[in-house]
């Protein structure tokens, strides 16, 4: 059987060959544009897990235990540069409800809702705040007539507003909708967290550790090799997961008219991997089925940002993306050429900074350090969990590390790192200084500096001024209350707080009981009945529930 290690030496090769070688007031959303009559649109599927890279049979790993995603490839179309901006959920998950950079909008610290050290003082909680109009691109789906369900991690770095899901709980589920109506769900898989490494220690192994051999940044010993082995038994339980939930839709007679998205929310678990801007933590696996069978079995080779997700979905719906959104377009109707560059970029996790940014093009990626006097390892007490992290520590401060683990805590380390990932996968030889590499280094340094002006206004400030900025005094902007127009039995619910959403029940009731519909135009309502409307807006605070009697 091949080793991880001789596994990870085989994947370049693939790469190179097959892989490689084939891809005023602002307070209603305005009518969008549908390809299609509601009862055409196909219904989207989208199943999240966490913490992983393409760590599966179908992306060419050996050890991987994955027959269920491993039959899925065949069906679909397999993404082998799909990026996310930095490898940790909150600012991922940022990008991929908004189709903006964390960085744009004040979203990179890993998390806003946590008190962090900066400069000796305590940075309190925030949420991202990003400009007027902005909104979670399911109310764009909403408003074309999907129901949207989310189950049920959020993480967005902002409070979810009322107005981005029809559901969003541990009960929420496509199969709630009206019958009939076109859905928009996401399902998330924990079992694959990082957390997971050391909580489910105990269970039974699906491998071998004896057959894996662990990537160059690890140690090669019997603890890194018993944490890679849980690692694969975790996405051995997460394929079968993922097996559950296209069997739901198989069962419903809908598999015929939904498109099924997996993906991971980042790059991997383990030390050097999650919370890194390399491939080792930015690089997730992504693949997405069509139900009239096109692109099954094919492979796209081109350079995708997490960024591009939300705009692909409304794509795939029929709905343009806003001008807005940073992503671009990879399939449906409003389909755009391929992106030339991956950016991102690197803050706080937990009680630890650093700052870095990068960029990415097929072959080479670029790092500024903006804090190079310290090393990439950062100190962060829930990553100490991690067995093989705490034996790295050890053996580094015992002098026994070898050299290449070493690179991780060796500081300072260079204000500039650029590597050739078609050379060095696992980015370990930083050639910044070799000559041969002198005109791409000053292409991406350009690229870099550009990609910061535009997406990164905060890069090397303190988030103290970041929290001020997003939160004016160091108060949370708060949304103002809604207004009601009577005009005979129509009634227009405005908000003078620009860029705002509403939600809105009539007589306590939306879609159900409880449930809050999307305000997207007059309501036709009749005499005695109750409207009531809360006003909303990603990172401010959010009106109470305010009744209008009719």
């Amino acid at each position: 059987m091949k080793t991880h290690g001789q596994n990870m030496h085989a994947n370049v090769k693939l790469k190179k060959s097959a892989l490689w070688a084939s891809a005023a007031f602002l307070t209603t959303l305005p009518t969008p544009g549908i390809a299609s009559t509601p009862r055409q649109q196909p219904n989207i599927l989208c199943i999240v897990c966490e913490d992983i890279g393409p760590y599966l049979g179908c992306y060419g790993d050996t050890v991987a235990v994955t027959p269920n995603l491993d039959r899925f490839a065949t069906q679909a179309r397999r993404y082998t540069r799909m990026f996310s901006s930095v490898g940790v959920s909150a600012p991922s998950r940022a990008s991929l409800i908004t189709g903006l950079y964390p960085t744009s909008f004040g979203a990179n610290n890993m998390r806003t809702s946590s008190a962090s050290p900066d400069n000796d003082a305590r940075v309190k909680p925030y949420e991202a705040v990003p400009v007027a109009g902005v909104k979670c691109y399911t109310e764009f789906l909403r408003a074309a007539g999907y129901y949207c369900t989310n189950n049920s991690k959020t993480d967005y770095q902002f409070n979810a507003p009322i107005t981005a899901w029809d559901q969003s709980s541990g009960k929420a589920h496509w199969k709630n909708r009206p019958e009939g109506m076109p859905f928009f769900a996401i399902f998330n898989i924990a079992v694959t967290h990082e957390s997971q490494i050391w909580k489910r220690a105990k269970e039974p192994l699906v491998v071998n550790p004896d057959d894996i051999t662990p990537p160059p940044y690890h140690p090669n010993n019997k603890i890194s090799r018993r944490d890679w082995a849980v690692v694969y038994g975790n996405i051995a339980a997460m394929d079968r997961m993922v097996q559950k939930y296209i069997d739901e839709v198989r069962e419903a007679g809908l598999l015929d008219n939904t498109i099924i998205i997996w993906y991971s929310d980042h790059g991997g678990p383990m030390p050097r991997q999650k919370r890194a801007l390399r491939d080792s933590g930015t690089l997730a696996p992504f693949m997405i089925r069509f139900p009239d069978g096109r692109f099954a079995g094919t492979v796209d080779n081109d350079l995708r940002a997490f960024v591009d997700i939300p705009a692909t979905i409304l794509s795939l719906a029929g709905i343009k993306p806003p001008e807005y959104m940073h992503g671009k377009a990879f399939l449906g109707k409003y389909k755009e050429a391929a992106r030339d560059y991956i950016y991102g970029a690197r803050d706080r996790f937990d009680a630890k900074t650093d700052c870095q940014t990068a960029v990415r093009d097929r072959r080479f990626r670029l790092l500024h350090n903006y804090m190079p006097e310290q090393s990439e390892f950062l100190d962060i007490n829930y990553h100490r969990n991690i067995p093989t992290l705490r034996n790295m520590m050890e053996l580094y401060n015992e002098g026994k590390l070898e050299k290449l683990p070493s690179l991780w805590f060796t500081k300072p380390r260079p204000t500039e790192e650029f590597y050739d990932i078609e050379q060095d996968p696992h980015e370990m030889n930083n050639v910044i200084d070799d000559p041969r590499y002198a005109k791409d280094v000053a292409r991406l340094r350009k690229k870099l500096a550009e990609m910061d002006a535009a997406y990164n206004p905060f890069a090397g400030k303190p988030e103290s001024a970041l929290r001020e900025h997003l939160w004016p005094g160091g108060e949370q902007p708060r949304v103002a209350d809604p207004v009601f127009t009577r005009a005979k039995r129509k009634l227009t619910i405005e908000c003078p707080t620009p860029g705002a959403s509403i939600a809105y029940q009539i007589n306590g009731e939306g879609l159900a009981r409880g449930h809050w519909k999307l305000y997207t135009g007059p309501l036709t309502i009749k005499n005695g009945d109750k409207v009531t409307a809360v006003c909303t807006r990603i990172g401010y605070k959010p009106t109470g529930e305010i009744a209008y009697n009719y």
